[in-house]
């Protein structure tokens, strides 16, 4: 069977998933977790769930909840086989706590020649650790911190992974964005992109994909892809001009962070 962009972009998620968690196959999915970061949808989560039969909904979630409550862990997410959800199954996690993310799942189909502003330097964050890390402060009110610091601990830990090239964009010494290129088999998926909003039309990004994607060609990957928000318009609209183009939908559904009350945010 022809694989899709849709089941290429799964597959790279789970070997992201597996960077950072352990794993354990119950009866209707995946359980992945990671004590230290079970603060983070992605590392408590229960994925490639399969329920065929819809009255078998209630029992798999019942014995997805049991595995994390008898670990005093918490599901965050649940992500279905194949990216979509049956409405049924998602009526019942909407119900029970749950929110639906829908993503775009894009393919690279022409090589564009981008243009980088000459004052934005590209270097591999790897090198850079300390660097890497400030451009985790953006976005996050300051009452979240501890949830921030988490989300950079994750990132940095994920370094270490040869399979993963992250680099960072600095502007005059100063870190101003950071993108990735995960490389899993014969295919290379853009990761991560962010670019601070004081830089956004400063040709940032274009610097970061011009340097990712310039290395997957070199590569010669046959499958480039990306997967970013249905609600990233905008971020859509640039992968376009990169040489994306969208091809199908993933959803995932998760909870809350705030919805325990042991969780610090």
């Amino acid at each position: 069977m022809e694989r899709t962009t849709v089941g290429s972009l799964l597959r790279t998620t789970q070997a992201y998933c597996g960077q950072l968690c352990e794993k354990e196959t119950l009866d209707y999915g995946i359980v992945y977790h990671n004590r230290r970061f079970a603060a983070l949808p992605e590392a408590s989560q229960f994925r490639e769930v399969l329920i065929e039969d819809a009255a078998r909904i209630p029992e798999a979630f019942e014995q997805a909840e049991m595995w994390f409550q008898k670990r005093d862990l918490f599901c965050r997410r649940w992500a279905p086989a194949e990216g979509r959800g049956t409405s049924d199954l998602a009526e019942f996690l909407i119900r029970n706590g749950f929110r639906a993310r829908r993503h775009v799942a894009m393919s690279l189909v022409r090589w564009v020649d981008l243009k980088a502003p000459e004052r934005v330097r590209i270097l591999p964050a790897r090198a850079m650790r300390t660097a890497y890390r400030e451009t985790f402060t953006e976005g996050y009110a300051p009452e979240s911190s501890t949830m921030r610091e988490l989300i950079a601990e994750a990132s940095l830990e994920r370094l270490d992974d040869p399979h993963l090239d992250m680099v960072l964009a600095l502007w005059d010494k100063r870190p101003v964005g950071r993108c990735g290129l995960y490389i899993v088999g014969d295919i290379a998926r853009v990761m991560n992109v962010w670019v601070s909003p004081d830089f956004v039309d400063r040709g940032v990004e274009e610097a970061l994909l011009a340097h990712v994607l310039a290395l997957a060609k070199r590569l010669t990957m046959r499958n480039v892809l990306a997967q970013i928000e249905e609600t990233d318009l905008a971020g859509q609209v640039r992968l376009e001009k990169t040489g994306f183009v969208r091809d199908g939908e993933i959803v995932e559904f998760e909870r809350d962070l705030t919805a325990n009350a042991g969780v610090a945010t």
